[in-house]
């Protein structure tokens, strides 16, 4: 099962009534077509948020720890990956989460 498509997005999601000044970030897990996401627990303010990179911009120390949070998940879940892979268990993106 190591040809089985994984991808990772954060992204800011901004409920219809919420006017606030920063923004929860999620994470989307897709595999294989199917999606699962997940809180991050961290917000930013919608006007530093990078929509391509999926990271804020600047580079002030808040924003590279902001980052390194992110990376820090993204390293978790990439591992989590691998160990699904190394011991012949099936990918979902449930099972990554």
């Amino acid at each position: 099962m190591s040809n089985t498509n994984f991808n990772l997005l954060f992204y800011l999601k901004r409920s219809k009534n919420n006017y606030c000044i920063e923004v929860p970030i999620y994470l989307r897990i897709t595999v294989a077509g199917k999606r699962s996401e997940v809180s991050t627990g961290v917000a930013c303010p919608p006007g530093v948020w990078n929509r391509k990179s999926g990271r804020q911009d600047g580079k002030k120390e808040e924003v590279r720890i902001f980052n390194s949070h992110l990376d820090h998940l993204q390293s978790k879940l990439y591992e989590s990956y691998g160990l699904l892979v190394n011991a012949g268990e099936e990918i979902t993106s449930e099972n990554i989460k």
